[in-house]
Order: structure tokens, then sequence, then C-alpha cells
């Protein structure tokens, strides 16, 4: 069987939204999650959902009891390093044999504490004594949503870098299909273990191009159609004030009521996860966010690779398709 962590939060949605296409694999799925409510569509699918409190070390044994391989989605709770850690202690007692953890590419930095949660969530995968991949995420395309309701607003895009800065957003769909070619033999629809030459290897997975904050919010234009949209260089105080306003935002709101609707009665036939905001952002995600954004600028960290199309054997999905498909939510309101 295979499990996949975090199915409430945006990363583990995505993942088990994707496997789930699958639908000879959905009774080999297995999730875990702290809130049960935003699975009842996997549990309408058919798919196994547990929730669990990761203090209890009992219910992540029975969450683990019989699975072959895990999919670490690292989320955004408060205490997501003591909860991988967790699992992946109990999973070495477990008879798992394959673990994929999906990781930050700033798990290099040594200067930002939110950063240095998925190095240190790594160091633990690699002395699980199971064989592992560490797939490394860019910035992904889909957090963007998070973004378009500043766009409708105030007609801007803005980020805590410089409009020259340039960084890789990765799609989520394919981050899916890399998961999908490592532990699925699509023939089948069966699991496989891990292939000799991805055991143990790390992996950085980003987008096509290099965009920088100009060239962002061209293509935003030119999907939208509107010509009047500005770029903004804001102070990570500015993110951190509209981040937390998104709560309290009617529109913002709405958004969320109506996708809840969507994912609880999803049939999985189309990647609709990429359409998707999914929730509020937490204290953490933001931080997570913004020490992305000041590793990138004091670094130049975000590098393209090819290490996605590589693994998928497909042409990786661009920022400017991301937007086109998603014109609508970016629209100024008039």
């Amino acid at each position: 069987m295979l499990l996949i962590t975090g199915a409430d939060q945006f990363m583990g949605y995505a993942i088990t939204s994707h496997m789930a296409q699958y639908k000879e694999l959905r009774p080999k799925l297995r999730v875990l999650c702290q809130n049960k409510a935003r699975c009842y569509g996997f549990i309408n699918a058919g798919i196994d959902v547990r929730q669990v409190d990761y203090h209890h070390p009992n219910q992540i044994s029975l969450g683990l009891r019989g699975i072959d391989h895990i999919i670490l989605a690292i989320g955004s709770e408060p205490d997501r390093v003591e909860n991988a850690k967790r699992i992946c202690r109990v999973a070495a007692h477990s008879g798992v044999s394959n673990i994929v953890c999906v990781s930050h590419i700033g798990a290099v930095s040594r200067m930002h504490p939110s950063l240095q949660d998925y190095h240190i969530i790594e160091e633990q995968v690699m002395h699980s004594h199971c064989q592992y991949t560490i797939l490394r995420l860019d910035f992904v395309q889909q957090y963007l949503h998070l973004w378009a309701n500043y766009a409708e607003k105030n007609r801007k895009m803005i980020l805590p870098l410089r409009e020259d800065t340039e960084i890789c957003p990765v799609d989520i769909s394919d981050v899916c299909r890399v998961i999908e070619e490592l532990v699925l033999d699509k023939t089948s629809e069966a699991l496989k273990p891990l292939d000799d030459r991805h055991d143990g290897q790390v992996y950085s997975l980003t987008g096509p191009e290099s965009i920088s904050g100009k060239r962002m919010v061209e293509l935003l234009c030119q999907a939208t159609g509107y010509q009047s949209f500005k770029y903004c260089h804001g102070r990570p105080m500015d993110l951190v004030y509209y981040m937390s306003g998104l709560a309290k935002d009617v529109w913002f709101d709405a958004r969320l009521k109506r996708e809840m609707s969507q994912i609880y009665h999803d049939t999985f036939e189309t990647a609709a996860y990429r359409e998707k905001a999914y929730c509020t952002p937490t204290d953490k995600q933001v931080q997570t966010y913004l020490d992305y954004f000041d590793w990138v600028q004091q670094t130049s960290g975000s590098v393209c690779v090819s290490h996605t199309s590589m693994l998928t054997h497909l042409p990786s999905v661009s920022l400017s398709s991301f937007f086109e498909q998603n014109a609508n939510s970016f629209k100024p309101r008039v």
C-alpha cells in the first residue's frame, strides 16, 4: 500500500488527488490527516483516510501498518519537524521499504529557520534505513492562487523581490507526475519499488524557465488581457499583512467554500487540484514563503535544472500556461 501524509494540506491533497485518478490504485491508497473534514472527498472515492494525533505513536503505527511506500509531503503545521521525525521512526520499524520526501529547494539554506526544517527532515529520512528519494521543490506555481485576491483588488503583483530577481516556479502537476513515475507502474496501475537509479538521490524540481517579477506581470497581462498590471516590490511585512488578512476577506472566503464543495464532489478524472487556493495560509507557511524569497534574493539559489522533465519524460508546464488557465481568478474586479 501507498501512504500519503498531510492529505488535509495542499501538497498532500494534490498528490492524493493526482494518484486517485487511477481507479485501480484507490484501494491501495491510505492518507494521514489531522483534519478529516478536508478529506471526505477521498473517503467518497474509496481511499483509506486515517485521522492521527502525531503525539500518539500507536495511532501512527496503526496508520503505517501494511504500508510499503510513503510519500512524506512536508506540510505547514507548526510542529512539522517533530511530526515527520515520528513518521520516519515508526516507518523504520513497520516494514516500510520506500520513502519519497517532498522537500524544499531552500533546504540548503543555513540562515532561515523555516527552510532548515526541511534539512532536518531530510536528514531523518536519510537515516530511516528505508530506500529514499528526496524531491526539492522550487516555488510551486499554484501558491500564486493566494496572490490572486491582491491582483484583483490592487491591479498589482506584490512579492518581496526586486523586479529583476528570477525564480523558477514549478507546476504542481509536474511534481505529482514525478512522484507517479517513481512509485507507480502505469501499465498495471500497481505500485513498484524505487528504482536503484533513484534510491538515495536528491532531485531539484523547477519549472522550465527563470521568471522575474517584471516578466511575471507581463505574462499576467497577456493572460488576462488587462494591460495595467504593475509589479510591486513589497516589504516582508506587507506580504504578512496581506496574507494574514485573507482569513477575514469575504471574497477569498467565498472562493474557499466554493472550492471545498468542488473537492467534496471531485471525481479525480481531471487535475482539478491545480485550480485550488485550498485554504488560508498558516503562519508557518507565510514564513516559509518569506524565507524562500529572502534566500533567493541573497543567493540567487533558484536556478532552472532539467530534473523535472528528465523524470517525467515530458515538457514542464510553464508559468504562462498557469496564468492562461487561471486568468479569471486574477482579473481586476470592475
